[in-house]
């Protein structure tokens, strides 16, 4: 998108009247208070066990909103994702989002999707890269993008998101866009939309850069300044754990009253489809997640190095990509070469077996004995989320967001980030305890089926975003001036 010198002007200042004036105001005393909703037939029971189907069956008369007895409308909403069909892409996000919009579905409600990239043809998803261009568009920017290929990039997926949210805000009465905080585009289409915009804290770059591999130079800072001018734009925000909005609300200095936190949800695992103590292989500990810093690939290998040796017949079998771990000299050590040089004497009993499908993951999960996360920090992991889904006993690090989800001896074990002998001597408890680590996978299966169940969630995410439009809608009844006045607040 082009514009004149005048026009450019009068955006820039458009925007900077709308960053810093004013502030999100408190959502009123009851709207987080959720009201009853009638159970479908046969949603609630999937999987569930009568005892639990009844536990699982009173919490959703309890927190669940029904799209015909709250408002007497069903939400049109979109979800950003950054990528489409959930497959082909190990991101948290699109997990996120496709359980979201499926039990949004579920209720009444009509979401869709707006997807940055992805592949094929796919109801009520629309891909950002498929939007057509202007024509000056098509011929000035490859010199952009030869000119300032980073600022060139993040204009070209803010114009496409642009255009694609004004198609679905058109076509389907599209009536709020939730989105990530990631690269701050926001900040470069606020001004263009008539809609309100919910900013979802998925993991903000300042958390996760602080702790991986990634130098906190120029373009870190940059993008950190950038995701804080989006959240400060957003009409509300809502974070996965209390952890993370804590930290950003200290991290930028801002109040946002108008936030909440609302997990992400769970897979359904059907009963017959968990983890049993019968079926699994007690000497086998799975890690699944990418080989570097962040995720806690030296910890994982140090710690299975101290319980080799009580455990002479005990295997690893690794789960993810090999981005390899960075040292403190500047190398980067791929899993195979890092095994060679510092841990010999295991290398044989360690499985890489890459990325996998999630059905063969499934598998994976059921057959072994422990899970291994040994993240340094974490806002509110999948890898956990299914680990808890499957009922696999688990041994996690207690950073971020994972207290939120696993509560020290009784879903699961909690040991420091960062400590490969705690993490060591919590495996060697349930390595010695087989009955308590039955107990804990049970109580992490009943855990994630009624907390986590993805129709718990998706009924305070609908809650949250009708709160949101009637704020909006009583701010500015108008719908002609809202586009006007969501420029110029």
């Amino acid at each position: 998108m082009m514009f004149h010198r005048p026009q450019r002007k009068a955006r820039r200042s458009r925007l900077k009247h709308y960053r810093t004036s004013g502030r999100l105001t408190k959502l009123s005393a009851g709207a987080s208070q959720l009201s009853r909703w009638p159970r479908r037939e046969g949603l609630s029971r999937r999987g569930l066990t009568p005892c639990l189907a009844a536990s699982y069956c009173s919490e959703v008369a309890a927190t669940m909103n029904d799209a015909i007895s709250n408002g007497g409308r069903p939400l049109s909403v979109a979800l950003v994702s950054p990528s489409w069909p959930p497959d082909a892409a190990a991101n948290g996000i699109v997990t996120y989002v496709s359980n979201v919009v499926a039990s949004l579905r579920g209720m009444g409600h009509r979401p869709c999707i707006l997807s940055v990239t992805g592949n094929g043809e796919w109801p009520d998803v629309y891909f950002l890269e498929r939007e057509s261009r202007p024509y000056v568009s098509r011929i000035f920017d490859p010199l952009a993008f030869r000119i300032a290929p980073r600022s060139a990039t993040r204009r070209w997926h803010a114009q496409n998101l642009s255009r694609a949210a004004a198609r679905v805000i058109r076509e389907r009465g599209v009536e709020l866009i939730e989105m990530e905080e990631t690269f701050g585009f926001l900040q470069l289409i606020r001004s263009q939309l008539n809609v309100p915009v919910v900013v979802r804290l998925h993991g903000p770059a300042f958390a996760n850069g602080e702790v991986s591999e990634t130098v906190f130079g120029p373009a870190l800072q940059r993008r950190v300044r950038e995701e804080g001018v989006t959240i400060s734009l957003a009409d509300a925000v809502s974070a996965s754990s209390a952890n993370v909005l804590k930290r950003t609300r200290a991290r930028y200095g801002v109040d946002l009253d108008n936030a909440t936190v609302i997990p992400a949800p769970a897979p359904v695992i059907l009963a017959r489809d968990r983890w049993r103590l019968d079926d699994c292989d007690r000497n086998l500990i799975i890690f699944v997640g990418r080989f570097d810093r962040h995720k806690g690939g030296d910890v994982a290998i140090e710690s299975f190095r101290i319980l080799a040796r009580k455990f002479p017949r005990l295997r690893l079998q690794w789960v993810g990509t090999d981005a390899g771990f960075r040292d403190g000299h500047g190398r980067s050590w791929p899993l195979a070469d890092y095994l060679r040089q510092h841990a010999p004497e295991v290398a044989g009993r360690v499985d890489y077996l890459g990325r996998q499908p999630d059905a063969a993951l499934a598998a994976l999960r059921r057959k072994s004995y422990v899970t291994m996360v040994a993240s340094r920090f974490e806002v509110f992991p999948m890898v956990v989320l299914e680990a808890l889904a499957h009922g696999c006993p688990l041994v996690a690090t207690n950073t971020g967001g994972i207290p939120e989800m696993v509560s020290d001896g009784i879903n699961g074990l909690l040991c420091e980030p960062g400590d490969p002998a705690g993490m060591a001597a919590r495996v060697t408890i349930l390595l010695e305890n087989p009955s308590t680590a039955a107990e804990l996978g049970d109580r992490a299966w009943h855990d994630a089926a009624t907390r986590f169940h993805p129709d718990t969630i998706a009924a305070k995410i609908a809650t949250f975003h009708r709160t949101q439009i009637e704020r909006w809608h009583s701010r500015f009844p108008n719908p002609a001036s809202r586009r006007e006045k969501a420029g110029a607040r």
